[in-house]
């Protein structure tokens, strides 16, 4: 239908596109917030608006540039379509709960934009390029938008429903909003393919408020960003149904390959054209579903990854564990007595070296400070124990306020300089607190293995560590702020032939000698 004057066309072709500028601009702006799936959600409602005023520039130049009636089929018209599935996938992400449970994965928004993209041209473009028939193009057309709307609805429907606080109120406008713009929208589709419809007329009254509502909606959520919008909670309801639209966009493939060859009374040539479609479309989709496998093996193998390390890391102070030490100790002990038994003797790295750290009066803290600053004590004195030792030694949190350093293929005649370095660093300095500062010292306790080094199988680690327990002990009764190593006194034959030494009854009197090394 011809406008009544070119100067209603072009105001209300500007002022459409105006607006939409101003909605994108604003949609943009949002995109400068520090939660992720925040700027996720504003990266896809960008890319919807985006295409949206793509749609309305073309239909701008043809009726104010060209001064044309804009044709139908309308170029700009696959932009209309496909620009709703960005707002849904925005929908579908629910930045408001779960980051990891929420998240709409990009490949299956890529499979989900392609397929859109594939109905548009299965059932529109053939009766554009293929077949032209303005009847049908207009039909199809007007289906597949009409669907886009409901799926647009249905996702704010479940977004609002499941939400609450900021989000929930720009759920219920964009919810609002959609559904104001849908019937506007879709009543204007259908009057064009009447010849109703031009530019200025009255159906772009609603359509402009829509893009309004959209504005104040994106400019609301900018001047209360500051508000906490990330909730927490899992919600598998807020996307638990992305999944099964991915099964059914790949299951439809094949149903309508046989429609277009069985069922369709179109053109033997559209028929053609949409099996051919339906073939490629079908390769893409299994390479994307490949794809999308192999990122899912790689993302399993990560978290499994995470957690195994996440099970031998102590929680409180990022340091080892004691189920860390039993994954590497047979290992090294082995490799220890291995060495031994070569009898390689110009091989002076060879033993294990196992220190027992106690920080001293460390109660007194907990009860001076409280435990939250007793355990910033704890943090610290791993981080200072951490720069103390080698990168190949392995610090673990042995328990409490306990640690364990194993010195890995070390020489056991320098055991003692590792010790004052440890001692030097856990009492050289105060502990900086939030309420004050403190001193403390600790107590270090130590031994080698193989305990023997002409029988490195005589005495297993185990019974060493419990040695180096022993020795920590010594430290604390001969006043603490020291460490004492265990060393071994001559091989008792008849012991070791009795296998006496494997007892660790015996460990009550250890059969060794004491080194001592003072602290600062």
């Amino acid at each position: 239908m011809s406008p009544p004057s070119f100067l209603l066309t072009a105001a209300g072709d500007v002022t459409q596109s105006l607006l939409l500028l101003w909605l994108l601009v604003a949609v943009i702006a949002n995109l400068w917030t520090p939660a992720r799936c925040a700027r996720m959600f504003w990266i896809f409602m960008a890319g919807g608006v985006g295409l949206w005023l793509i749609a309305q520039f073309l239909w701008t130049y043809f009726e104010v540039i060209q001064r044309k009636e804009v044709p139908n089929p309308f170029v700009g018209d696959i932009a209309i379509v496909l620009h709703l599935i960005p707002i849904v996938a925005a929908l579908v992400l629910r930045p408001d709960k779960d980051r990891q449970a929420s998240r709409l994965r990009s490949l299956d928004f890529a499979l989900l934009f392609s397929w859109w993209l594939y109905l548009y041209l299965f059932f529109v473009i053939p009766w554009q390029y293929v077949s032209l028939e303005a009847r049908n193009y207009g039909i199809n057309f007007d289906v597949l938008y009409f669907a886009g709307h409901v799926v647009v609805l249905f996702a704010a429907t479940m977004a609002w429903r499941d939400s609450s606080g900021l989000w929930r109120a720009t759920y219920w406008q964009i919810l609002i909003t959609s559904f104001i713009y849908a019937v506007t929208s879709i009543a204007a589709s259908i009057a064009i393919d009447y010849g109703k419809y031009y530019t200025g007329s009255l159906y772009d009254v609603p359509l402009i408020a829509s893009v309004l509502l959209f504005v104040r909606m994106a400019l609301l959520w900018r001047n209360t960003r500051a508000t906490p919008h990330f909730e927490g909670e899992h919600s598998p309801s807020a996307h638990s149904w992305v999944p099964v639209l991915v099964m059914v966009a790949a299951g439809s493939l094949p149903v309508l390959a046989a429609w277009a060859m069985f069922f369709s009374d179109a053109p033997t040539i559209v028929q053609q054209y949409r099996l051919a479609l339906t073939l490629a479309m079908i390769v893409f989709v299994g390479a994307l579903r490949s794809i999308r496998q192999h990122s899912l093996d790689k993302e399993l193998a990560r978290a499994n990854r995470e957690l195994q390390e996440a099970s031998v890391t102590d929680e409180l102070t990022g340091i080892r564990n004691r189920r860390f030490l039993a994954t590497i100790l047979n290992k090294d002990a082995e490799q220890a007595v291995r060495i031994y038994g070569t009898g390689d003797n110009a091989n002076r790295n060879r033993d294990l070296i196992f220190y027992l750290i106690d920080i001293d009066h460390f109660k007194m803290v907990n009860d001076q400070f409280g435990h939250q600053q007793g355990d910033d004590v704890l943090v610290q004195v791993a981080a200072r124990i951490s720069s103390a030792i080698r990168y190949s030694d392995v610090l673990i949190r042995w328990g409490g306020e306990e640690f364990l350093v194993v010195s890995r293929f070390t020489d056991r005649e320098n055991a003692e300089v590792l010790a004052k370095r440890v001692l030097h660093a856990v009492g050289s300095e105060p502990f900086r607190l939030k309420s004050g500062s403190i001193t403390r010292t600790c107590s270090v306790g130590w031994a080698a293995f193989p305990w023997w080094p002409d029988r490195p199988d005589a005495l297993s680690c185990d019974v060493v560590l419990r040695c180096a327990d022993h020795a920590l002990y010594e430290a604390k009764n001969r006043g603490r702020n020291r460490a004492v190593g265990i060393v071994p006194e001559l091989l008792d034959e008849r012991a070791v032939a009795r296998d006496e030494l494997h007892n660790p009854l015996l460990l009550d009197d250890p059969p060794g000698k004491a080194v001592l090394t003072l602290g600062p």
